[in-house]
């Protein structure tokens, strides 16, 4: 019919105030600037610099150390030593006596032993940063097949808007038409009251699928990560239909076993899990470290600055801490037996999503197919139905039933259309077979 015609050709071009954009833009502004992405590749980098963190704690510490002190009374500036007494006679008269002190200068400790919280400890964090990492990547296949998913949305509903735009306006004409037949007696009140009623159910559906273009747009900005534009986005048809997936459950199952980045940060987890167990045990064991310092100390009752070095060996055993180690111990068993069971339900639920997702694929398939006779169908039954009525021979809820279906049907065919794509993106997407960041 030539007023559908006309509204789906004008509704491919894009208006002069919408802002254009393709699936394949919005992939890359939702890649370039989704904030919880990008939060996730902060996490990652923060990770990294506390794996770099944690391999530093071997090589101990150096500062730069001083105190002043006021006492109530004169007390010697250093330690006791024999070498204070370089004048026997002198007695302790000699020692550097005053209760004004400076000291400073510098000192260090490096751990030799640490319970294996050096060793351990290193493990953790750049395990961690793995599984960071991991997260990162899956969250950019994530952003990546939600924006698509979002995009082929709001096309969907924007073929919608056209039907259901058309099957408005044929409506006015309709109701025009009802109300100059009632009026001269061609055709009953009911008649043109039900062309009136189904014109104010088309202006309704029409509203309400315009709240859901405007929601889905928010969402999509929300994605890309930017603020929604006043004019909206005038958004390409993506009118290829995709080829039907290859592998078998089996196949794309091991696929996702193998390749989700989620699992593997949940496996990683396990890891943790098993290093924090160790190092529980480990906690039992002697703790070794290596400490000085190289100071100056000077008064002003003492002529000359007096120079002390230290060097120590500390040994540590531990004994008695109230049973805090024995229930870290076992705590570390119970967090690796949890992270063991949650990375089992982790792998049934990839299981199941790559199910669910072969069923998407087929049920969107069969509706694809629905939807195109459906399409080709509607158009001709309400020419049809039109002519009946017009000839005195049709019914006027025939007409309005085929009107419906016209829409149905335009509306139909996009749907299964771009219900396909998702279904496809959302397959290789569970799998682990398409648009994997690496």
């Amino acid at each position: 019919m030539k007023w559908l015609a006309a509204l789906l050709a004008a509704a491919v071009f894009v208006p002069a105030s919408a802002r254009s954009l393709t699936i394949e833009e919005a992939t890359a502004r939702a890649l370039a600037a989704n904030p919880r992405l990008q939060a996730a590749k902060l996490s990652a980098l923060a990770a990294a610099q506390r794996a770099q963190e944690a391999a530093g704690r071997r090589y101990g510490e150096v500062d730069l150390v001083g105190s002043y002190n006021h006492y109530d009374g004169n007390r010697s500036l250093v330690p006791i030593s024999v070498d204070l007494f370089k004048n026997p006679s002198l007695g302790f008269y000699q020692l550097p006596w005053d209760r004004n002190q400076l000291h400073y200068g510098i000192a260090y400790q490096i751990p030799l032993l640490a319970g294996g919280q050096l060793h351990e400890g290193r493990l953790i964090a750049k395990l961690a940063q793995r599984a960071a990492d991991d997260l990162a990547f899956y969250g950019a296949d994530e952003a990546r097949y939600n924006v698509r998913a979002a995009y082929r949305n709001a096309l969907t509903l924007t073929h919608a808007l056209t039907a259901v735009a058309a099957y408005e306006r044929a409506l006015e004409n309709d109701a025009k038409d009802a109300d100059l037949k009632v009026k001269v007696g061609a055709w009953a009140s009911v008649d043109g009251a039900k062309v009136h009623f189904a014109l104010a159910s088309a202006r309704a559906q029409r509203e309400a699928v315009q709240a859901g273009i405007d929601s889905v747009d928010a969402l999509l900005a929300a994605l890309m990560g930017e603020d929604l534009p006043p004019e909206g986005y005038a958004l390409a048809d993506v009118p290829e239909a995709p080829a039907p997936p290859a592998g078998t459950l089996r196949d794309n199952a091991e696929a996702a076993l193998g390749g989700r980045r989620d699992l593997a940060a949940v496996k990683v987890t396990v890891a943790i899990a098993e290093r924090k167990r160790i190092l529980a045990k480990e906690a039992f064991g002697p703790q070794l470290m290596l400490g000085g310092n190289v100071m100056a100390n000077s008064a002003p009752g003492v002529e000359d600055r007096i120079d002390t070095n230290e060097f120590g060996l500390y040994l540590k055993l531990p004994l008695f801490e109230g049973g805090q180690r024995v229930h870290a111990l076992r705590a570390a068993a119970f967090d690796l037996q949890a992270a063991r069971r949650q990375q089992r339900a982790k792998e049934l639920e990839v299981l199941a999503q790559v199910q669910d997702a072969l069923g998407r694929v087929q049920a969107a398939r069969a509706q694809l197919a629905a939807g195109e006779a459906q399409r080709s169908l509607g158009s001709e039954v309400a020419r049809v139905e039109h002519l009946k009525l017009e000839q005195g021979t049709g019914k006027m809820e025939d007409y309005l039933a085929a009107r419906t279906q016209e829409m149905q049907g335009e509306t139909g065919y996009w749907q299964g259309l771009y219900a396909l794509q998702s279904a496809v993106d959302y397959l290789d997407f569970v799998s682990a077979q398409g648009g994997q960041h690496d």
